[in-house]
C-alpha cells in the first residue's frame, strides 16, 4: 500500500523564479554556443550569478575541460563539476541555469539531461537551444525547464515571458 504510486500526493507547482540577464551576456551565450557546436556537436555552459537570479558569468564547458561533445552528448568531468561548485562558493556566487543545444529542433529533457544535471536545487533552471544553437533565439523553439521537488517541470511561455528577463542597459 505504502509503495503505490497511485496513492502519492501531487506534486505542489513549484514557481520558477526569475532570471534577469544582461543582453550582452545573452548574446554572448548564445554566440558561444553556436560556435562551439559548430552545427555538428551538442555545447553547453552555465549561467552564475546571485542568489535573486542575476546573471553575471557565463562559463563555458569546453572552456572548463575537454567535454567529450559528440553529437548527441557530452559530458563534464566530475573534477571540473566540483572545481567550478569551489569557484563559486569562494565567490558567493550560484549556479542559476545550464544551457545546452540538442541536434534537432527536440528541446525536451532526455533522460541522460536529467540524470546529469549540474544542480539538484530547486528553481535552477536548464535550457535547451534546438538545432545546435544555429538559430536566432526565439522563446517558443527554445525549451526552459525547473527544477522542482520532484523532478524537472517545463515552463509555459507565458511563464519564461514573466520570469526571463532580458536586461538592455548598459
Amino acid at each position: 500500500m505504502f509503495n503505490d504510486p497511485r496513492a502519492r500526493v501531487p506534486a505542489p507547482h513549484t514557481p520558477a523564479p526569475r532570471l534577469i540577464v544582461p543582453a550582452t551576456l545573452l548574446l554572448r551565450t548564445v554566440e558561444g554556443l553556436r560556435a562551439r557546436s559548430n552545427r555538428w556537436r551538442e555545447s553547453a555552459c552555465v549561467w552564475t550569478g546571485s542568489r535573486d537570479g542575476r546573471v553575471s558569468d557565463v562559463v563555458f564547458h569546453h572552456e572548463m575541460a575537454d567535454d567529450r561533445a559528440t553529437a548527441f552528448s557530452l559530458e563534464l568531468p566530475e573534477r571540473e563539476k566540483f572545481a567550478l561548485y569551489e569557484k563559486l562558493g569562494r565567490r558567493g556566487d550560484a549556479l542559476l541555469s545550464l544551457l545546452h543545444t540538442h541536434p534537432d529542433d527536440g528541446v525536451e529533457l532526455s533522460p541522460v539531461d536529467q540524470r546529469n544535471q549540474l544542480s539538484s536545487r530547486i528553481g535552477f533552471w536548464s535550457i535547451v537551444l534546438p538545432h545546435y544553437g544555429a538559430r536566432d533565439w526565439k522563446l517558443e523553439e527554445i525549451g526552459f525547464h525547473v527544477r522542482c521537488d520532484r523532478g524537472w517541470r517545463r515552463l509555459r511561455l507565458a511563464e519564461v515571458r514573466d520570469r526571463l528577463h532580458v536586461d538592455v542597459t548598459p
